[in-house]
């Protein structure tokens, strides 16, 4: 354990202060995160413009941020405080504010106004360790504007009534989740005032093990490690299926805890973890698969029927489960270990799924013909002149060879295609629209009243504190002379680019037919959301004079019906050079006046182009434009539907990756993905 670091030895804190410093209990174990945080701050502290005072932690709920925060208050022997944000947090949520006090002792009936500092001043002029968190839920940017020039090394804050200065102690920590509801990200100006920043993942098996033996007193190795390998691998498959939930530390301790009180291991795992993590049924059922198809759910259903430890002989319904140094299990059914834990099979070791049939769906519309056959309905189709299509293409490819200027991809000959729907489209698309319309219709009935939300710059009077003082209110005797703004409305304010990768290898085991159905589904469900939706294709090297081709089925600013119909033209052609073809797209969903710019990728392999565009040139190139345009504002979702998966995941990240096994669940997969970002 190392010795506390005291920053200002001369300073004397407090009794109240001292109160605030955190105590750690005896089950706190110490993270390479707070080692490492401890030194840099005790290294930097005393050498001026490169003290560490700042600090940022980012990670998943459950990771342990706060619990490090709190740590590090003992560690330097600072009073612990925190402020957590809101959406419509306001200036005065930061500053403080001036609130009316009634004199009781002047019998005048005199209104006097006081100051009342916020907790992020109190802590900033009294040199505290204050945790900020989840900043990126507040939807006013001015708000964290102001804290800017506060986070600077001999800040200062305007308050109402004074100039605040930033005591050489201060510490500021922010903590925030990643990719969560409500999640905007941090300003550039605020994240390049951070001194040092941390990415908490879940710890190691080995880590919660320990950590779940201090908080629970519970020591079976076997139990323990068992758990947390479940542990680990439904936060793997609810990253890699952009399930929202998370299985963390939190969901572990609890589940240990329960399991250690004598509850069942199986229902336990329901209630303490996998229902925090989802209660879609489609979701609940990817996470149990998972677990089945590494055995752990058979092994869990066996751990409610354990045999007492010690029990001896034989018995054929009994089995043993080995763990070696690694953590892996073993069966050694030749081999008695005094260490292994036996296990009764279990009756019933079927896993327990709230899933409805696929099936079931028994939808009451009336898509239906008289015969029974669905049928579309289409809308006024208005009229595009040749010329109009003419010009708008000729615009196309100005603007896409405009987007690689400069690039790795300068000198490639480019051309971009606005395919003409023809009547068998119309068909084809008919067709296949008519058996996934149930399920858009549905999804369109259940997101559009998330849509209708007011927006509002108007200031809200008669409040007790507020932003703006009415001097018409003075007279009033309800101390009621502020005005306040009232905050903006959550509008979903959402543009959606559909990429489909047109290589050679999408013609095999039903993939052209899975990217079809979604590029629908996708279409059907933005626009009877209101939602902006293009939606390209490309292929590269169809010839020395087209070495890349791009598709632009349908796009945000054509207002032609029939454009959707060409979708129907998405084939299996030759190459793919995703780094172009996401560099040309993005340029383009930049363009949209959304706040939030999506852009799904469906591809079934990695870049590969001739001559060399292959390897690590092009995972470099893919990497460096995906950076490029994360930083501009656009996300990121990779469909992963071929063999390469894992070298998908590896250029787009295991959390931006959809791991799709089942190419039937795509559509529905995509529909669910939109939906959360309303």
């Amino acid at each position: 354990m190392k010795q506390n670091c005291i920053l200002s030895p001369s300073r004397l804190l407090t009794e109240e202060e001292q109160s605030l410093v955190w105590q750690k209990p005896l089950s706190h174990i110490e993270s390479e995160a707070e080692k490492r945080i401890y030194q840099e701050v005790k290294r930097n502290w005393n050498r001026g413009e490169m003290k560490i005072s700042t600090i940022l932690m980012e990670g998943d709920a459950g990771s342990g941020k706060t619990q490090l925060a709190k740590a590090l208050s003992a560690d330097f022997n600072l009073p612990y405080t925190k402020v957590t944000c809101f959406a419509d947090m306001d200036k005065s949520d930061v500053l403080g504010s001036i609130l009316p006090v009634l004199n009781e002792n002047n019998k005048s009936d005199t209104v006097e106004y006081r100051y009342y500092p916020s907790e992020i001043v109190r802590a900033y002029e009294n040199g505290w360790l204050l945790e900020i968190q989840e900043p990126t839920v507040i939807r006013d940017a001015a708000v964290l504007m102001a804290l800017n020039s506060a986070l600077e090394p001999g800040g200062s804050l305007n308050l109402p009534t004074r100039i605040a200065h930033r005591h050489p102690d201060f510490i500021a920590i922010i903590t925030t989740n990643r990719g969560y509801n409500g999640y905007r990200p941090l300003n550039e100006a605020l994240r390049d005032r951070v001194q040092h920043a941390e990415k908490l993942d879940l710890p190691t098996k080995a880590v919660m093990m320990e950590r779940a033996k201090a908080k629970t007193g519970y020591y079976s190795e076997n139990v323990l490690s068992l758990l947390a390998e479940t542990i680990i691998l439904l936060d793997e498959t609810a990253k890699a299926n952009a399930i929202k939930g998370v299985a963390g530390m939190r969901s572990y301790i609890f589940w240990v805890d329960a399991v250690a009180s004598g509850a069942s291991v199986k229902n336990t795992l329901y209630h303490k973890v996998l229902y925090k993590i989802t209660t879609d049924p489609q979701e609940l059922a990817i996470l149990e698969q998972a677990l089945a198809s590494h055995g752990l759910l058979e092994m869990l259903s066996e751990l409610d029927t354990v045999y007492q430890s010690h029990l001896e002989g034989e018995n054929p319904e009994v089995m043993e489960i080995n763990i070696s140094d690694n953590g892996e299990y073993a069966a050694e059914p030749d081999k008695a270990d005094k260490n292994a834990i036996r296990l009764r099979k279990s009756a019933d070791s079927e896993g327990h799924s709230d899933t409805s049939s696929d099936k079931n769906t028994d939808a009451s519309s009336n898509d239906n013909g008289e015969n029974g056959t669905p049928f579309y309905h289409e809308l006024d189709k208005p009229i595009t002149s040749q010329l109009q299509k003419k010009e708008f293409r000729k615009q196309l490819n100005t603007e896409a060879r405009q987007s690689v200027q400069g690039s790795f991809h300068d000198a490639i000959k480019l051309i971009v295609h606005r395919p003409e729907a023809t009547a068998q489209n119309r068909e084809e698309y008919q067709n296949m629209a008519a058996s996934l319309l149930p399920v858009i219709r549905e999804l369109i009935r259940k997101t559009n009243p998330l849509l209708e939300h007011k927006v509002s710059a108007e200031f809200t009077k008669s409040q007790l504190y507020g932003t703006k003082f009415c001097a018409d209110q003075a007279a009033s005797l309800d101390f009621r002379v502020f005005a306040r703004k009232r905050p903006p409305g959550e509008e979903p304010s959402l543009a959606v680019a559909l990429r489909i990768d047109e290589s050679a290898s999408m013609s095999a085991f039903g993939r052209l037919d899975a990217a079809k159905q979604a590029a629908i589904a996708l279409y059907e469900f933005c626009t009877g959301c209101g939602i902006p939706i293009m939606v390209y294709g490309d292929t590269a090297d169809r010839s020395k004079l087209e070495q890349m081709s791009i598709y632009a089925y349908v796009n945000f600013e054509n207002k032609d019906i029939d454009e959707k119909y060409a979708l129907m033209n998405i084939q299996a052609r030759s190459n793919n050079r995703d780094g172009m073809a996401l560099r040309i797209i993005s340029d383009r969903l930049l363009n949209a006046p959304q706040k939030t710019k999506l852009l799904i990728s469906i591809s079934d392999g990695q870049p590969k182009a001739m001559p060399d565009y292959t390897g690590d040139k092009a995972a470099h190139d893919m990497k460096d434009t995906l950076q490029e345009y994360r930083r501009k504002g656009i996300q990121f979702l990779a469909a992963a539907i071929g063999q390469d998966k894992e070298a998908i995941r590896e250029l787009y990240g295991a959390e931006n990756t959809l791991d799709i096994t089942d190419l039937k669940q795509l559509p529905a997969r995509l529909l669910q993905i939109i939906a959360r970002f309303l």
